[in-house]
């Protein structure tokens, strides 16, 4: 058995890739924050503004991703929390944007329409001329300075709500009217200052006095950057008095109102859009930096495209607990994976399979699996519901080898590994081949005994013809020696002649009687005796 092991980050990283992922972040996020907010002003339907969230959060985390990637960050702590500040700083900034762009919107308009005078001290230049408060202002000066603001006017709950938010709290605590109406900065803090704004507040606009003539700051996007309190109030009362309605929204709900959408309502949604923008960049961030990393390569592990389809059948499809017990199984015995049967394509679509996917190193020594379950729901509407069972589980190059073979599919070019399906068959095709030899010896040796064990008077007849046949032989040996002696003087007379006889030899004499003589005369000289005889 060979339990599963799964990958764990090295938490090894690059400062210089971690300052600039969080720059580039940054950045990016800032000037996607303008177009966001345009888009999501301009958007009616609420299910297109919620895509538009999320992909505003992705893009971000596009970038996160190309960094770790990029500098090879594997350290999943450290790149999310470069990613979530980062998404803090874009959040606050899509904030400025967004108050900057509402201040352009239903502030400043407002301020267009409306007199200085009416707008900052409650008369029109009309009620302030037949007053001669232009001409001498000190009577308005000093009434403003001491009145308290409800005595000075009553304001409803809404009219209280549509007001900024540290105006309504000056009015909740009963502030005079001059610092209600924070005077001191828009007319000045000396006497003489005062006098020459309030006059020349005659025939200017709001915004044209406040911004052209008495040059205040805008609430644009680089002054909120740096006033994050004063963003804070502007955020309150924007909560407070509402911009939109689900009507506007076009959400197709039966409920839809005209009644702005504010409180903890809007607070709400405001934190549903933060987590929409923050999950998907922070998501797709982690995804690499957890993603495995060779190390003796020093490179992140190879995913082939396209990927071979690896399914097995669900050994368990009416178990409801079937994952978990496959879970189990296979993290106790990763080769538990090989009992599985094989989904092929020739067995049609199951409702419920695992798939195998891997990713490698480029010697594939070092490889990482994950296997998914599928439950389909729905095959007319390919409604699928996939759970993640075991995810970058460390194998061998055997079992990638193994793995393809199971499924017919060519071994990979760079794996080295041992494909134990084809090893187990010629392993079993080498057993065979010896058992048929063993068969073969039993039953040569069967035969052999059977031989020995056959009939004895058979055994007894054999032994009897190889007897005679053997004192045939001698027989004939003894009778060979006791051949004629005369024949055999005369074969060794012969022998001792044959090497002094002439190369032509003269024909025997003949006896009185015409006959060869018996005696062989060749050896006697008979020159000697002829000379004797004379």
């Amino acid at each position: 058995m060979r339990p599963a092991v799964s990958y764990k980050p090295s938490n090894t990283f690059s400062f210089v890739g971690f300052i600039l992922m969080f720059l580039s972040m940054l950045i990016t996020g800032a000037l996607l924050s303008w177009l966001y907010v345009v888009l999501q002003a301009a958007i009616p339907i609420i299910y297109l503004c919620v895509l538009i969230t999320v992909g505003f959060g992705a893009a971000i985390g596009g970038i996160g991703y190309f960094f770790v990637k990029t500098y090879k960050i594997r350290h999943p702590m450290i790149a999310m929390l470069a990613t979530l500040i980062a998404m803090l700083f874009v959040y606050y900034f899509h904030w400025c944007v967004y108050v900057s762009r509402d201040y352009d919107k239903n502030i400043y308009d407002a301020m267009k329409s409306q007199q200085a005078a009416s707008y900052y001290l409650g008369f029109t230049d009309s009620e302030m001329d037949k007053n001669g408060l232009y001409e001498n202002p000190d009577r308005l000066i000093t009434v403003y300075k001491s009145m308290k603001v409800k005595n000075f006017t009553a304001l409803s709950t809404s009219d209280l709500n549509s007001l900024p938010a540290k105006q309504r709290d000056l009015y909740n605590k009963n502030a005079t009217v001059w610092e209600f109406m924070d005077l001191d900065n828009v007319l000045g803090k000396t006497d003489s200052e005062i006098k020459t704004s309030i006059r020349d507040m005659r025939g200017k606009n709001a915004y044209t006095f406040t911004y052209e003539y008495r040059n205040q700051p805008k609430h644009n996007i680089g002054y909120l950057l740096v006033r994050p309190g004063e963003l804070w109030d502007d955020i309150r009362s924007i909560n407070t008095q509402g911009r939109w309605t689900m009507s506007s929204r076009h959400s197709y709900s039966s409920k839809s109102s005209k009644t702005p959408v504010t409180g903890v309502m809007l607070w709400l949604t405001w934190l549903g859009e933060m987590l929409l923008m923050f999950i998907p960049a922070v998501a797709i961030v982690r995804v690499k930096a957890v993603a495995p990393f060779i190390e003796s390569e020093s490179d992140w592990a190879v995913t082939d495209k396209p990927q071979l389809s690896f399914k097995f059948v669900d050994p368990f499809p009416g178990n409801s607990n079937g994952e978990n017990q496959f879970k189990v199984t296979f993290k106790n015995d990763i080769d538990s994976l090989f009992t599985l049967q094989p989904l092929l394509p020739q067995m049609g679509s199951l409702s419920t399979y695992y798939t195998v996917t891997y990713c490698h190193s480029r010697n594939y020594n070092e490889n990482y699996l994950t296997v998914v379950h599928t439950r389909i729901n729905s095959a007319k509407n390919n409604q699928k519901v996939n759970s993640v069972i075991v995810k970058d589980i460390l194998v061998d190059a055997d079992y990638i080898a193994t793995l393809h073979g199971m499924f017919g599919y060519p071994q990979p070019i760079a794996c080295n590994g041992v494909n134990r399906f084809a090893q187990q068959a010629q392993q079993q095709q080498q057993a065979y081949e010896q058992q048929q030899a063993y068969e073969q010896q039993q039953n040569a040796q069967q035969q052999a005994y059977a031989q020995q064990q056959q009939d004895p008077q058979q055994q007894a007849y054999e032994q009897q013809q190889a007897y005679e046949q053997q004192q045939y032989e001698q027989q004939q040996a003894y009778a060979q020696q006791q051949q004629n002696p005369q024949q055999q003087a005369y074969a060794q007379q012969q022998a001792y002649a044959q090497p002094q006889q002439p190369q032509q030899q003269q024909a025997p004499a003949e006896n009185n009687w015409g006959e060869m003589d018996a005696i062989d005369t060749s050896d006697i000289d008979l020159s000697s005796l002829d000379g004797q005889n004379r």
